[in-house]
């Protein structure tokens, strides 16, 4: 019994999409290593789940004939398809319904899978969303990727394991913070919402979109309800659950009297950033930087005793200050920006940092000193 009949390329894409949330960590349950693949006529729909997060995703690549569910272990399938030839048609079928296998074919390759049973994959309960809104996917793209990188990854407190979205009016905002540094950035939705929204988005599920939404102008529609939150776009939907608790009041973490200001084009200091981490410790990743007398030194060392120093020309009329700070936590803001220059301010040798663009207050960067 035939199940799916296409080109390579349309049936590896939607098994592409899905696949993304399956085998990135142990599975309680065997069946959540599966993709459930649904064929009703012409379409089929692909979905994948952890039990936190779902992605389903369609492709009208059905072969004639009954309509039919199976389950595959999603990352041998992902690999059988990506090793298959391009342009070629392949063939996913079903021998019969009480075959626990099936049969995916692309010319004289053959190569036959072990399924579980489709009723066994879990249904998502329906939620019920309270507020809907619209944005470009290429706007939201650019909210994520200026705050993705200070997600906490595994931090005991749970609420910094993820990312505040937050909308007041037509004003969306996201925040990250790991507790060490904090990523701020806000943009303007086309019309204002009736209710304001207070959620935080769990860190899976930011990367996952980052991963799937594209650099367009498209609409991407999300809903949020008491607990969960869905993302609608072209043919995907992206469903997870909120995280609880409470995120700290972020405005109190951003300094307003780091008057010592000054600007640096963002690729030359990067570059600099990268040669001194040749000469970093392995293990502190630190840097310090002396600001005075209209120049940046950046200066790292290691165990060995070897240094590097790097000095940049800079317009500063500030005080002079020395201070330490996480390379890597610096290299990710200035990976991620696009914009020329990149400007900083601080208040003394000890106090946290706020890193901007010039002339623009939509993006905020905060990041604590260390000793190096």
């Amino acid at each position: 019994m035939l199940i799916i009949k296409s080109p390579r390329e349309a049936f590896a894409t939607p098994v592409q999409v899905v696949s993304g949330i399956v085998g990135k960590q142990r599975q309680t349950l065997p069946i959540l290593s599966n993709i459930l693949i649904s064929k009703v006529g012409s379409r089929v729909d692909f979905t994948a789940t952890d039990l936190d997060i779902e992605i389903k995703t369609f492709a009208d690549i059905g072969a004639e004939g009954p309509d039919v569910s199976v389950t595959v272990d999603a990352a041998k399938l992902q690999s059988l398809i990506s090793a298959l030839n391009h342009g070629s048609e392949v063939t996913l079928s079903q021998p019969n319904q009480s075959d626990p296998t099936v049969e995916l074919k692309q010319g004289k390759s053959t190569f036959r899978l072990n399924t579980l049973p489709a009723d066994e994959f879990p249904n998502r309960p329906e939620a019920q969303f309270t507020q809907t809104f619209t944005i470009p996917a290429n706007k939201i793209r650019h909210l994520l990727q200026l705050v993705h990188f200070s997600m906490a990854q595994q931090d005991i407190r749970y609420f910094l394991n993820g990312m505040l979205l937050s909308i007041e009016g037509d004003v969306i905002r996201v925040v990250t913070t790991d507790g060490h540094r904090l990523a701020y950035c806000e943009g303007k939705l086309e019309a204002p919402l009736s209710e304001n929204i207070q959620c935080i988005v769990p860190r899976r599920t930011v990367m996952e979109m980052l991963r799937l939404i594209p650099d367009n102008e498209e609409n991407i529609t999300i809903s949020v309800s008491a607990a969960e939150i869905r993302i609608n776009w072209s043919n995907i939907t992206l469903s997870s659950k909120l995280v609880e608790g409470k995120f700290p009041d972020y405005n109190r973490v951003i300094p307003l009297n780091n008057n010592n200001i000054f600007v640096v084009k963002r690729e030359v200091l990067l570059a600099a950033l990268k040669r001194t981490a040749i000469l970093a410790n392995a293990k502190l990743r630190g840097v310090k930087w002396e600001i005075k007398n209209n120049s940046l030194t950046i200066q790292s060392t290691n165990s060995d005793q070897e240094e590097a120093k790097d000095v940049l020309d800079i317009d500063y009329n500030g005080i002079d200050i020395e201070i330490g700070f996480n390379l890597m936590y610096l290299q990710d803001v200035l990976n991620n920006l696009r914009s020329e220059e990149v400007q900083f301010a601080l208040h003394s040798n000890t106090g946290a940092m706020l890193i901007t663009m010039p002339e623009n207050n939509s993006f905020k960067y905060v990041v604590m000193p260390m000793r190096t």
